[in-house]
């Protein structure tokens, strides 16, 4: 059984997605972060066997990283393993954070799988908290 939390890095597969990201050069990690959008826009039905809830929470969350008001999830990330939390970006652009937002209102938005199976009621609250912010952050630009 994983580890599976509220927090945009808090489980197993967000951590994994971005072990697997930190791995891309610099410079094709929006190319990795488009790729999972894409999926997600263009191929739904392959969600809970090509990708992930928590996957996609945490994709979207790196873009909100580097947006004005993703200062928090910054300091989330150099919380991480060394591996892990030198995953940065170049400035994301229009493009790239209308993608993250489409992809995370389909996996996180009210009715979204990501919501599902908190076992009380204030983790589903946290869930939802988490999901409102990226979510601001996300449309302001």
């Amino acid at each position: 059984m994983g580890t599976f939390g509220t927090g945009p890095f808090s489980s197993d597969g967000a951590l994994d997605f971005l072990g697997e990201l930190a791995d891309q050069p610099p410079e094709k990690r929006r190319q990795a972060l488009e790729r999972i959008f894409s999926q997600v826009r263009d191929h739904p039905g392959l969600l809970w066997r090509e990708f992930f809830p928590d996957e996609i929470v945490a994709a979207a969350a790196i873009v909100a990283a580097f947006l004005p008001g993703g200062e928090y999830i910054r300091q989330e990330l150099s919380c991480l393993p060394d591996d892990i939390n030198r995953v940065t970006l170049p400035a994301p652009d229009h493009e790239l954070t209308a993608s993250a937002l489409q992809a995370l209102l389909f996996a996180a938005g009210p009715a979204g799988p990501w919501h599902q199976g908190w076992v009380t009621q204030q983790a589903a609250a946290a869930a939802r908290q988490t999901i409102d912010r990226l979510t601001k952050i996300l449309a302001r630009e």
